[in-house]
This record gives structure tokens, sequence and C-alpha cells, in this order.
């Protein structure tokens, strides 16, 4: 009864190596490639949304250009990507589309308006 419990816990083990260990930690490598290689001049993507150019290095920050003459400073393990330049030229193309008139804003409905709806 004891081996077999021992098979058990160790096939367990396994199957949860190969499911969420081992693709983590592959991941985690590829994630450290894109900050190892990292220089100014590439687009990328922070893990909170933000779209900027690398102006500058250092080891724990990067100084990213947002807009023109607008730079901020974001933690080097803060960067989620670098966005390949096809997607850049998307972005800037759908940037240019859109309009304040594309937009759909509803009017607030007036009181009597809200009391006949009812």
């Amino acid at each position: 009864m004891g081996s077999g419990f021992f098979l058990v816990l160790l096939a367990m083990f396994a199957f949860l190596y190969f499911l969420l260990i081992r693709p983590q930690r592959a991941q985690q490598r590829k994630h450290a490639e894109i900050l190892g290689a990292l220089k100014p001049g590439d687009e990328v993507l922070t893990a909170g949304g933000i779209y900027g150019e690398v102006v500058q290095l250092d080891e724990e920050r990067v100084m990213l250009e947002i807009d023109d003459d607008v730079r901020i400073a974001v933690a080097r393990r803060s960067i989620a990507s670098v966005v390949p330049p096809e997607e850049l030229q998307r972005l800037e193309a759908a940037d240019e589309d859109e309009t304040d008139e594309g937009l759909d804003v509803e009017e607030p409905l007036t009181a009597e308006e809200r009391t006949s709806s009812r």
C-alpha cells in the first residue's frame, strides 16, 4: 500500500511539474532575455499598458519617451514586451483614424424622460 501511494504522489508531482512549473520557468527565461536585449530605440509595452520608446537604460530603470518631450522612468522588470514594427505601424494608423466624432456619447436623460421610462 505504501509504494502505490508513493507512485501516485510521484505521478502527481511529475504532472504538476510539466503542466505548471516548466512552462513558467520557460516564460521567465524568455522575459529575462527580452530585458537583457533592450536597447535605446526599442518600442516597448509596459505591464501597465503604456507604449513607449526606450531612451535610456540602467540596471534598475528604463527611461521611456511616451510622446514628444514626455519621458517617464519605469522599473526594468515592468517591461512586458518589445513591440514589433508591424504592430507599431498598426497602432499609429489606428490613432490617426480616431476622432471625437467616432465616440458614441449619449446625452443625459432629463427628469421628464427618466420618469416616463419607468
